[in-house]
């Protein structure tokens, strides 16, 4: 079984830091979030290799879990969300890369509203907690697209993927145009972009 440990005030300060940068985080700060993070650590063997995953979601490795925290345990002093890390990853990534993860992770936390857009809160007058789902969930396998191709859900969703995200998920590879307006150019742009730009061009030229 995997070993726990808290998270070093590093990984606080961090947290803290990522909220108070990005908009999309600033209702955490508004209702001041408390988080309790925690490091996941992988069994070894007499060497040191690991000998299972240090955090496994629907059985596949994952390097960052987050969930809410439930009402007995927010009375017991816990926090209104945990995010779990895989502490062996960790340790080996880069600033960078563990910004991007605990941001990754920070992003699955909202809060829940009513209609009229206020927050709602628990017993405890802690904020409710709503886990935000991926934008993109992948189940592929590699054998279907070789044997059924474009016919086939990977190659399907892989191309729905390229074309509302391409240029973020594989900026290297995703196909690009320029614009030039009035003399001026738009410089280089996802092709989804692209397409709404040339669309509005052509309304406005046809006004």
């Amino acid at each position: 079984m995997p070993t726990y440990q808290k998270a070093n005030k590093s990984v606080h300060q961090l947290a803290a830091q990522l909220i108070g940068r990005y908009p999309d985080h600033k209702p955490l700060e508004a209702v001041e979030i408390k988080l309790d993070l925690v490091f996941a650590f992988a069994d070894t063997d007499e060497k040191g290799r690991p000998l299972n995953d240090a955090l496994t979601k629907n059985g596949i490795k994952a390097l960052g879990i987050t969930r809410a925290v439930p009402l007995k345990d927010r009375a017991l002093d816990r926090g209104d969300a945990e995010i779990a890390l895989d502490g062996d990853w960790w340790k080996t990534a880069s600033g960078d890369e563990q910004a991007a993860l605990l941001d990754h992770e920070l992003h699955h936390i909202s809060l829940k509203t009513d209609k009229n857009g206020n927050i709602k809160y628990d017993d405890l007058n802690r904020p409710l907690i709503k886990l935000r789902k991926h934008e993109i969930e992948i189940g592929w396998f590699k054998c279907i697209a070789e044997r059924h191709g474009s016919a086939s859900q990977e190659r399907q969703q892989a191309k729905k993927i390229m074309d509302g995200f391409g240029q973020w998920l594989w900026p290297e590879i995703a196909p690009t145009m320029e614009l030039t307006y009035n003399g001026k150019s738009t410089g280089p742009m996802p092709m989804d972009t692209f397409s709404k730009a040339a669309a509005l061009m052509e309304r406005q030229g046809a006004a």
